[in-house]
């Protein structure tokens, strides 16, 4: 996968990447007409490459925080403005009002429906391993991993592949959370897991940067469904949220989306084969 630097940046949100971690936007959310008027929204991402990337010098690229700067070009807001959110901090960011809106992957599952909505899909793909070269345990399902009990998996905390692990016989405590993908992939190195569970294009994307012989990447993952991913909004903010899916549609529909997409190594047309409703209906 070709991993490029896009023009889809988040213009001028030059932001040191510890103070995004820890900030509280006075602001605080709110509605679209604010939001214009603020000139800004205020996004959470995570830092998992290609879906979103952090640089050294703060800019935040990826493919999930290009298409919504995009779409919010769209809208008539000019500037996103990015708050560093773990995956599984993402939700109560948003039911707070710290964020508008999260946009990094956040892929789109029944029970997070319960507590957020979301746009139609902006990004699909598989899921994926990364286990020791040669795969000596032979590991391709999560019920793989669920019949050694002596074996060990990393993932993000409140990551769609805990949840998958859990819901396969993966027992909890066979599961060590990683702070962040390179800290979970040293752990791998280590000897201290004998897997490492993420989306497929996040985990090709590591180990290529990473450049280990000992490490070998196993996908798709088979028995887990294709993830795909929308933009997260508060449940009050329908109507923000249906503005974003019109300005969206008109992306998808123009070819923009595509070229947005596509050099990350996402598949456009896998985007466009789903729904919002076949994840969560009644979203």
């Amino acid at each position: 996968m070709k991993h490029v630097r896009t023009g889809g940046l988040f213009g001028a949100t030059v932001i040191a990447v510890a103070a995004l971690a820890a900030a509280v936007t006075p602001a605080g959310a709110g509605t679209l007409d604010e939001i214009r008027e603020r000139g800004y929204a205020i996004v959470a991402v995570a830092n998992e490459p290609p879906y979103s990337d952090i640089k050294p010098d703060g800019f935040v690229t990826g493919a999930a925080p290009d298409v919504a700067r995009a779409v919010m070009k769209k809208l008539g807001v000019p500037e996103l403005r990015s708050q560093l959110v773990p995956y599984g901090s993402m939700i109560p960011a948003l039911q707070a009002r710290r964020v508008d809106m999260a946009t990094s992957g956040l892929y789109i599952k029944p029970k997070r429906c319960e507590s957020i909505i979301y746009s139609e899909p902006d990004l699909c793909g598989a899921e994926a391993f990364a286990v020791a070269a040669g795969n000596p345990h032979n590991l391709k399902t999560y019920e793989d991993i669920a019949a050694n009990p002596e074996l060990f998996m990393t993932t993000c905390a409140g990551c769609a592949e805990e949840a998958y692990a859990l819901e396969r016989g993966v027992k909890p405590e066979q599961i060590k959370v990683f702070t962040d993908p390179p800290s979970g992939i040293k752990m791998l190195q280590q000897g201290r897991v004998q897997v490492f569970a993420l989306s497929g294009l996040g985990t090709q994307d590591l180990l290529k940067k990473t450049n280990d012989p000992n490490l070998e990447l196993v996908m798709p993952v088979k028995g887990v469904p294709m993830g795909c991913a929308g933009a997260a909004f508060n449940s009050a903010d329908d109507d923000f949220r249906d503005m974003y899916d019109k300005a969206l549609k008109e992306l998808k529909e123009s070819g923009e989306f595509a070229s947005i997409v596509a050099p990350y190594g996402f598949s456009a047309e896998a985007t466009l084969a789903v729904k919002r409703d076949d994840f969560c209906p009644g979203n």
